[in-house]
C-alpha cells in the first residue's frame, strides 16, 4: 500500500527545494520564483493577455498582476494594448527580457538533469509520463468535492 504522508513529503521536498535553487540561480536578475515561472510561459507565448497566463499557470489574475507588475518595473516585460480590443492588454518581453531566455532554460535544464542523473532513460520517461497524468489530474480537481469526501 502506498505511504500517501511518505508522497507528500517527498511533493513538498522537491517543490521547496526546486523552487529555493531557481531563487539562488536567478539571483544575479533578481527573480523571484514567481517571476521566473511567468517569464518562461512568456517565452512560450508572448503576446498574451493576462487572463491568458494566468489560465495557463492555473493560478489567480491578481497574483498575475502583481507578478507582471514586478517583471515590467525590472525591465522584462512590457504591456500593449490589444489592436481589436482596447480593454486587454498583451503581455511582451522587452529586448531586456528577451535576452534572458538562455540562461533562464539553463536554469531549469540543469536542475531536472541533476534530479534525473541517476535514473535510467526509462525510469525518466516513466517519471515524465506520470508527471503529465498527475499534473493534469490536479488541474482537473474539484477541490469542494474532495474536501467534502475529507474525513473529519
Amino acid at each position: 500500500m502506498m505511504d500517501n504522508l511518505q508522497v507528500a513529503r517527498c511533493f513538498s521536498i522537491l517543490d521547496g527545494r526546486s523552487r529555493s535553487y531557481v531563487l539562488e540561480a536567478c539571483r544575479p536578475l533578481q527573480l523571484t520564483y514567481s517571476e521566473y515561472v511567468l517569464l518562461l510561459r512568456l517565452f512560450d507565448c508572448e503576446g498574451a493577455s493576462q487572463e491568458d497566463l494566468s489560465r495557463a499557470l492555473q493560478t489567480d489574475k491578481s497574483a498575475v498582476a502583481r507578478t507582471l507588475k514586478l517583471l515590467e518595473q525590472k525591465g522584462f516585460i512590457c504591456r500593449e494594448k490589444d489592436a481589436e480590443d482596447r480593454r486587454i492588454k498583451r503581455i511582451r518581453l522587452t529586448e531586456y527580457g528577451r535576452m534572458q531566455h538562455p540562461f533562464l532554460l539553463s536554469v531549469m535544464n540543469s536542475w531536472v538533469n541533476y534530479l534525473i542523473d541517476p535514473l535510467s532513460p526509462q525510469d525518466v520517461s516513466c517519471v515524465e509520463r506520470n508527471f503529465q497524468i498527475l499534473a493534469e489530474r490536479s488541474s482537473k480537481a474539484d477541490f469542494r468535492e474532495l474536501i467534502g469526501k475529507t474525513a473529519r
